[in-house]
């Protein structure tokens, strides 16, 4: 899988990118103002691609930290935030071993990334997304909905309901599809879990227990 993603940002073309995501800043995010509204100072951006929210959580007066698993990725999100001039700290990591110290964020938010992974790997995931969170503190995550392109490009279903992928554009990506029911499969004990589903595509909110350690 890392292998895939890593591919994947090799073939990008970081200044188109650039000029795509500028053309973004602007525009209303429902996510970054709920962290807002919840009175986020620092937030990591887990899995931040090619720096997209990443900026705009920077643009929007946060304190900002993020990673991705791929390094070029990253690569790609600095070049586009120096070209901005906002700052935010980066690195290339793991979702399910981070590396930041325990309750280190207000917030945590993690756009389409979830169910990009096998599911067990997934439910390792948000717990580690919960240790890095603060007591009290809120994590936001996204899981896109099953489209056609998921059904149609060549690919195996194996024991977990994992689809992966073993041909075509997407050869040795994973996805993996959830329902509303079955997201909660994800959230651990210790949270307070709120789910919105917008035609199958998911916005699942967690709210981290004032005792949470």
């Amino acid at each position: 899988m890392h292998t895939y993603w890593e591919n994947s940002w090799k073939t990008v073309d970081s200044d188109r990118i650039t000029k795509y995501v500028c053309s973004l800043t602007d525009q209303p995010d429902d996510l970054i103002s709920r962290l807002d509204q919840c009175g986020v100072q620092s937030v990591c951006d887990a899995g931040c691609g090619c720096g997209i929210h990443t900026l705009k959580l920077a643009a929007a007066g946060f304190i900002v930290s993020g990673f991705d698993l791929s390094a070029r990725a990253v690569e790609i999100a600095r070049q586009l935030l120096d070209h901005v001039g906002v700052s935010a700290d980066l690195k290339p990591a793991d979702i399910c071993a981070t590396g930041y110290a325990d309750h280190q964020f207000d917030g945590v938010l993690s756009r389409d990334v979830l169910d990009h992974m096998p599911k067990q790997s997934a439910i390792a995931a948000v717990r580690e997304l919960c240790r890095i969170t603060k007591p009290a503190g809120i994590i936001l995550f996204t899981l896109d909905s099953l489209d056609e392109e998921y059904l149609t490009e060549p690919h195996e279903i194996n024991a977990d309901g994992d689809y992966v992928y073993t041909g075509g554009k997407w050869n040795g990506m994973v996805f993996h599809p959830y329902t509303a029911d079955a997201a909660r499969e994800l959230v651990p004990n210790g949270t307070i879990c709120t789910i919105t589903d917008d035609s199958g595509a998911l916005t699942i909110e967690l709210h981290m227990l004032a005792d949470h350690r």
